[in-house]
């Protein structure tokens, strides 16, 4: 287990856990992370390696409140499960069970979105593209749930995974009159942030360079209707890496010099 990382300045990367695959089934991971109760059905995709073509309803366990309708598609590395959660489902934390194999914390039964956090909470971008190669920043919105206590922010919120959110940049402001907004570069719908070009901009005062700080929002509209929640996080766009050690200076013999 680890991360997996890519790009010129290794900036993105996902976690991730290897297991080793035998002839046994396997389970892997579920998408969504979490399910809400009371809500619509949902198609869990459930991952992992030599799975049966012939799984059905009656096979898949996720505990109680939880139904599993019907699976409506199979192959040896997933299949696809409609589940629903009942009105009062006990939350938290669920085991997948399919025959005699288990995926611990599977998914999360929750009720409600309480909070999102933003991450990361201080990204950096380098600009770049025309002498040197962009850094770039990738967002997230993970939500939470209040857990038992009901008080979000506390230790037994749970974990519910990335929400669906809209995307934004507002002004860190710094100096008078800051404008570091309109030449950054660009947020994308799912986070993703572009930064703009190296090397000095005539359009904006000094031709200075493409740089500042700004905020990155995530605003989130539950699907039921209730509270819109918001959370940001602090972006600093800077200038590019303009010399890079790749490999540590060799060590010399000092006694051979001698």
């Amino acid at each position: 287990h680890g991360r997996w990382y890519t790009g010129a300045y290794d900036e993105l990367g996902l976690e991730v856990r290897l297991d080793r695959v035998g002839s046994d089934p396997l389970l892997s991971g579920t998408y969504p992370e979490a399910l809400r109760t009371g809500g619509e059905p949902v198609d869990l995709l459930v991952y992992g390696a030599n799975l049966p073509s012939d799984v059905r309803a009656a096979d898949l366990d996720l505990g109680p409140g939880v139904q599993v309708g019907s699976v409506v598609e199979t192959s040896p590395t997933r299949f696809i499960a409609r589940v629903s959660v009942e009105p009062g489902a006990p939350t938290g934390p669920r085991n997948l069970h399919l025959g005699h194999v288990t995926l611990t914390d599977a998914v999360t039964v929750y009720d409600r979105v309480a909070r999102i956090e933003v991450g990361p909470s201080m990204g950096m971008a380098r600009v770049g593209g025309a002498n040197l190669p962009k850094q770039y920043e990738r967002f997230e919105a993970i939500g939470y749930s209040a857990g038992a206590d009901g008080e979000p922010g506390t230790d037994d919120d749970l974990r519910l995974g990335m929400m669906d959110v809209e995307w934004r940049l507002e002004e860190y402001p710094v100096s008078i009159d800051d404008d570091d907004i309109r030449f950054v570069g660009s947020l994308d719908g799912d986070g993703f942030f572009t930064p703009a070009e190296d090397g000095p901009n005539p359009e904006r005062s000094g031709d200075r360079n493409n740089i500042g700080d700004v905020w990155v929002t995530a605003t989130y509209r539950p699907p039921d209707g209730g509270p819109t929640l918001e959370a940001r996080g602090q972006l600093v766009v800077t200038v590019p890496l303009y010399l890079r050690w790749e490999l540590s200076p060799p060590t010399q013999d000092l006694e051979a010099d001698r």
